[in-house]
């Protein structure tokens, strides 16, 4: 259901942000004076290519843009100080917190609705590894990250 929904917002956002683009380069550019913006559109039925693009690549999006990611380390409780200074550093809050694991958001209300409020990194740190979802980049930002307060620790 989540990946469902990932997908819906996903299309909605390439759509909105193909539109405005389409609008200001039509009003920017030379053009026929009886060509309208819809006339353009429909060559081709060049709309409905580009609803069928948005619509496949909002279906793909979040398998390549999400991820679970497995850190292997020993001493994540001993190291939590630090980790959580890490995503506050990054502009991330606590989102929420549980005896075996940890929920960070962004702080800056403006890039959550950029990210359409899918900026959350969540931390399982029941066994080990422990385990990190959420958006690819940030995963494999804050894995490296994390994974370099413990290996200092260590030495």
């Amino acid at each position: 259901m989540k990946y469902f929904i990932r997908s819906v917002k996903y299309l909605f956002y390439f759509s909105f942000m193909c539109g405005i683009i389409l609008v200001l380069t039509f009003h920017f550019s030379v053009k026929p004076e009886d060509l309208t913006l819809m006339d353009m559109l429909l060559v081709d039925n060049s709309l409905y290519k580009m609803l069928a693009f948005f619509v496949a690549v909002a279906a793909v999006y979040p398998a390549l843009g999400f991820q679970k990611k497995e850190v292997y380390i020993s001493n994540f409780k001993e190291n939590k100080k630090q980790i959580i200074e890490l995503f506050e550093n990054a502009n991330y809050v606590i989102a929420s917190e549980s005896a075996t694991s940890i929920s960070f958001k962004l702080r800056n209300p403006f890039l959550r609705v950029l990210r359409l409020c899918e900026d959350y990194v969540t931390i399982d740190f029941s066994g080990n590894p422990i385990v990190m979802e959420g958006l690819r980049k940030d995963i494999l930002r804050f894995s490296r990250g994390i994974e370099y307060i413990c290996r200092s620790e260590e030495e």
